[in-house]
This record gives structure tokens, C-alpha cells and sequence, in this order.
């Protein structure tokens, strides 16, 4: 009988641990594996040299001062209508409505950079300019309803980086890839501007033939005159390009300019931009090939239209071309 009632108790305490492990096993369990640690994104820097953008000053649309460039007087509007203007004579006005709404987040941002940085008014007393080689091209007798929808739509909003307005500069094509500050404004922007990066597009998809690939002839003492060069054209060379490929520096011998500086010299519709493919002198004129139109930073007007056409929302195509950038609205 002891002997029984020991081998039940031995029954009873098996049946224990069979209930404590599950009914699986009597071993213990593995040690959960610990989830993969997820790194933190790294956060957006301040730009040294950037103001944070007070909020608190654009509550209400503004109302701005408007130097009219062609008639040389100050007019005085909503900033929104300002836009319209603006939109009508950088875009085409019946381009897709997402392409001519990432142009109004755009210039508005733009816009708003000059008037904070007081660029214009110590040339004009005013906000802005109309003159395209000052700010922005204006024509609001060109402005249609598909341009006022594409201001509407995007109201009050603008591009920031790490909590302050970007220099939201912008060109026609950008040769499918953009360029950096260095690479087109060397000396005009005093700080670091970490959005503008060599971001690749697909611009030459809808972009006339004219602003894809180019050539010109430029003659050799044109050239040494724009480099400020004394000698033989001949030892004219590019130096060092940038990392999309354009024109950092050009010269000869002890004589050397920045390639955006040699483009304005030459003349900037000549030069279409500084992303030369070929340069080579015949002994008597320089003929350079390249591609794209304009200084090629930031939005790419050609590659706007193609992200447009391709389905991509207005805050998707800043995006693309600010990078780093989120986009805020500041009044409604």
C-alpha cells in the first residue's frame, strides 16, 4: 500500500509539471529573441546663418509692396494675388495642375525668403520685384482659372528646413540632375543650403529639344575676355567640375573664374547652363555642347511637369527637389 500510494504521488507531481510546461515538453522554454533595435532617424540640423521662421508673423496673409519692374513704380497687393502673377509668367498657365501647384508652394516660399532678407527693398523700397534677374517674372494679364487653383490649393503654404525658410530657387531644366549651390551660386548665398542636392529627374521627357541638348559657338577672345585671360585661348580648360557634372571652375595659367560666373559673362542665353558635355577650340571659336536651361537648383519646371503627368501630388514634387524639406501652411 506505501509503495502505491508513493507511486501516485509520483503520478500527481508529473501531471503538475506537465500543466506548469504547457502539456509540451518538461523543457524550459528558449528566452524570447529581443526585437531588432530600430535605429532613430537622424534629426534635421539647424542651418548655421538661418533665422527660425516666426509663425506668429504670418498668421494672416500679407499684404505686400510690388516694385513693377517694366513701369518702374510700387504697387501694393494680397500676396496671394501677388502669386497668380507669378505662377501665369514661370509656368505655363495650363500646364497640370500639380506642376503649377508645387510652383506656387515654390515661389511663395521664395518669396517669402526675399522679403525676410530685404534683397529687394534696398534696391526698391519694395517687397518684391517683378524683374526676372531680381526675383520673380510677373504677368498677371495671363493669369486663368487654372492658376488661381493651383494658388488656391496650396495657400499659405511654404518649404522649410529644420524649422527655416529655404532659398527656394528654381530653374526651366535642369539637364536631369540638379545642382548644387556651389555649382551655381558660389558667392550669392552666404550659407549652407543642405537641400539642394544632385537629385536626378526625368525633365527631358516632355522638355523641348532646345533646352535638352544644345550647342554653341563662342569665339576664343570672347572666351579668354570672360576668363580674364591674356595668353592663347588654347590653354583654356574646365578645371574642376561639381557633382552633377557642371562647370566649377574654368581659366588658364594663373587665371580662373567660376563656371557660373563664366556663363553670366558669356551671356546666360548663350550658355544655356554650365553642364557642358564637350568644350573643344578649333583655333579660332570654342564650341561647347550641353545640356538644360538655367542655373538648375532646386525645382526643376520640366521635371515638375513630368511628375505632374505621372501622378505625383505637389508636395511630392518639392519634396523631391528640396531635400530634407517638409512643407507647412502659415495662414489659411
Amino acid at each position: 500500500m506505501e509503495n502505491k500510494h508513493r507511486v501516485k504521488q509520483l503520478l500527481l507531481a508529473i501531471g503538475v509539471l506537465v500543466i506548469l510546461a504547457g502539456g509540451c515538453s518538461f523543457l524550459p522554454s528558449p528566452a524570447p529573441k529581443p526585437a531588432p533595435e530600430v535605429p532613430a532617424p537622424s534629426p534635421v540640423e539647424p542651418i548655421p546663418g538661418v533665422e527660425l521662421l516666426n509663425v506668429n508673423n504670418y498668421k494672416n496673409e500679407p499684404t505686400i509692396t510690388v516694385w513693377i519692374a517694366d513701369k518702374g513704380y510700387v504697387d501694393r497687393m494680397m500676396l496671394e494675388k501677388y502669386l497668380e502673377g507669378v505662377l501665369a509668367r514661370e509656368m505655363e498657365p495650363n500646364w497640370p495642375i500639380e506642376a503649377l501647384a508645387a510652383q506656387a508652394i515654390t515661389s511663395r516660399t521664395l518669396t517669402l525668403h526675399a522679403i525676410e532678407a530685404g534683397t529687394i527693398r534696398r534696391l526698391h523700397h519694395a517687397d518684391v520685384s517683378t524683374s526676372k534677374e531680381e526675383l520673380q517674372a510677373y504677368a498677371p494679364e495671363l493669369v486663368n482659372e487654372n492658376v488661381r487653383e493651383a494658388v488656391r490649393r496650396t495657400r499659405g503654404q511654404v518649404l522649410v528646413y529644420a524649422g527655416g525658410l529655404i532659398n527656394a530657387i528654381y530653374s526651366s531644366c535642369n539637364g536631369q540632375i540638379a545642382a548644387t549651390k556651389e555649382e551655381s551660386f558660389p558667392k550669392e548665398i552666404p550659407t549652407p543650403t543642405p537641400y539642394f542636392q544632385p537629385v536626378t529627374d526625368q525633365c527631358f521627357q516632355y522638355a523641348p529639344e532646345k533646352e535638352k541638348n544644345w550647342e554653341v559657338k563662342i569665339p576664343g577672345n570672347e572666351v579668354a575676355a570672360a576668363i580674364g585671360y591674356r595668353g592663347n585661348p588654347a590653354d583654356i580648360r574646365i578645371l574642376e567640375k561639381g557633382p552633377s557634372g557642371r562647370i566649377l571652375t574654368i581659366g588658364a595659367g594663373n587665371q580662373k573664374i567660376f563656371g557660373a560666373e563664366f556663363r553670366k559673362a558669356v551671356g546666360y542665353d548663350r550658355l544655356r547652363s554650365t553642364l557642358i558635355t564637350e568644350m573643344n577650340y578649333d583655333g579660332q571659336n570654342f564650341v561647347f555642347k550641353g545640356m538644360g536651361w538655367g542655373n538648375g537648383v532646386g525645382l526643376c519646371q520640366w521635371g515638375a511637369y513630368t511628375y505632374a503627368e505621372q501622378g505625383k501630388t505637389a508636395e511630392d514634387i518639392v519634396k523631391a527637389y528640396y531635400v530634407g524639406a517638409d512643407v507647412i501652411k502659415l495662414w489659411q
